[in-house]
This record gives C-alpha cells, sequence and structure tokens, in this order.
C-alpha cells in the first residue's frame, strides 16, 4: 500500500512516523467517550474474541493487548520499534499487499487511523479484504467531521485561522465525510458504520502541544504551527472533541 506517489504524502508520511512514532495512539489512549472507553476500547469490541487478527498500519500497537491472535504490520520501522515490546515476533514490516498471512486465513483484519492516508484505499481495502476468510471481519477506524460541540467546533474554527487553513488536511478528505464506499468494492458487506465523539483532555499545556504534533499538517510553516500551539494551550483545563467513524464490515463472498 506503501507505493510511489507524486503528490507528496509519501515522503512527508515517512517522516512524520520516523519522527513521532506512537502519537496517534499516545493522544487517541487518552480520549474517552461517555462509556470511559477509548478509541482503540471501541474498535476491539468489533472484533472476534478468538481467531487471527491481522492489524494493517498498526502503528505502536494499542490493540496488541486487547485481542489474543494479533499480528501487526506497518511500513513504518519507527512505528514498529514502538510496537516490537508490547507483542514481541508479532509485527512485521508489511502491508496488506505482502502480508506474512495466506489468503483466506485471516478471521478478522483491522486498520485504524490510517485509509485516509494510503496512496489508494480502495485498493488497500481490495488488499486486506483478500485476507479474510469467509465470513471473517473488516473493522476500520477513520477520522469524522462529527459529531462535535458547539465549543468543539469554535476551536477547531480557531485552530485552522492560527493555521491559515480552511479544513485539516487529509490524503483523501472526502473519505471524512463518510467511508462507507469503499467496502461493496472490495466484497465486503456493512455490518455497522457508526460515528462517535471522544473527549480529549488538555490537562496540562503538555497535553495541548501533544495534539497539535498528531495532526498531518504538510506544507504549514512553523511559526504557524507554534501559533496552533498558543492556541491550544488556552484550552488547558478543558477538553477537545475529537469526532470517528467505526466501519465493521464481512465479506460476501
Amino acid at each position: 500500500m506503501a507505493r510511489a506517489s507524486g503528490d507528496g504524502w509519501g515522503d512527508y508520511l515517512a517522516r512524520f512516523h520516523d519522527e513521532r512514532p506512537g502519537v496517534t495512539e499516545d493522544v487517541l489512549a487518552d480520549a474517552s467517550a461517555d462509556d470511559g472507553n477509548d478509541p482503540y476500547d471501541w474498535l476491539a469490541q468489533a472484533l472476534p474474541r478468538d481467531g487471527l487478527i491481522v492489524d494493517v498500519a498498526c502503528g505502536s500497537g494499542p490493540l496488541a493487548r486487547r485481542t489474543s491472535r494479533w499480528v501487526g504490520l506497518d511500513r513504518s520501522p519507527a512505528e514498529l520499534r514502538r510496537a516490537a515490546p508490547v507483542a514481541p515476533g508479532r509485527v512485521v514490516l508489511a502491508d496488506a499487499g505482502c502480508a506474512p498471512v495466506r489468503a483466506g486465513a485471516a478471521d478478522a483484519v483491522v486498520c485504524s487511523m490510517a485509509l485516509m492516508l494510503l496512496d489508494d484505499p480502495g485498493a488497500a481495502v481490495a488488499e486486506m479484504a483478500c485476507l479474510l476468510r469467509d465470513g471473517g471481519r473488516f473493522a476500520a477506524l477513520v477520522p469524522a467531521t462529527a459529531p462535535l460541540t458547539l465549543r468543539d467546533r469554535m476551536r477547531y474554527v480557531r485552530l485552522l485561522a492560527a493555521l491559515r487553513l480552511r479544513r485539516l488536511p487529509f490524503r483523501h478528505p472526502d473519505l471524512l465525510a463518510d467511508p462507507r464506499p469503499l467496502l461493496a468494492p472490495a466484497g465486503l458487506t456493512m455490518v455497522s458504520a457508526d460515528q462517535r465523539r471522544f473527549t480529549y483532555p488538555v490537562t496540562e499545556p503538555g497535553d495541548a502541544q501533544l495534539w497539535v504534533r498528531s495532526l498531518y499538517l504538510p506544507g504549514v510553516e512553523p511559526r504557524r504551527l507554534c501559533a496552533a500551539q498558543r492556541i491550544t494551550r488556552r484550552w488547558t483545563g478543558s477538553s477537545i472533541g475529537i469526532p470517528l467513524w467505526r466501519l465493521v464490515a464481512t465479506t460476501n463472498r
């Protein structure tokens, strides 16, 4: 899935994950929904309790301890160095197109916070679906545009103004509005597509800095990043909403 691309995102993402391994997981692990679960708890609830689970673009491996037979794949050596202590011998420098798992062998394939960044999300989902057995389950976590509170929306407006952006950039921003069309062409049948707001607490100024560091901001000048951090440090003692999609599907072949 990590193929050459002329849009500049490939090089940017390689640098981002080399310099900031695990930053997404560090933020989301501190975020929680009304029921107290973090996004990875929510994602794990959609996975089978038993069977082989292949985690594509696994990052630092937040799902490893939440599942039983887990194998993590990632194209970033820095991310895998963080995942290795969590799941020794179960992380591989690879993607779904060259997974060390035969086609049709996985009971579940999961992809967290990565579909909107891949070179070709549709092709990537098709590769992941090929790893699934008949009736196997696919689950993904993707950023969303809702739900958000009015305060959340005002804070995102101020953040974007500081960054001089109209919206937070993603390689495939259309997926944030509705990622569901990716599934059927890959031979997957939708089970559920839910959106949920998670609350990230800004307990101290460092929390605000971490949140800004977790954002993908290619081409944004350093002085704009500093301005964004000044804005978010003012939120100390409160929180910011993070809206996410959870997609769950099964193979229909």
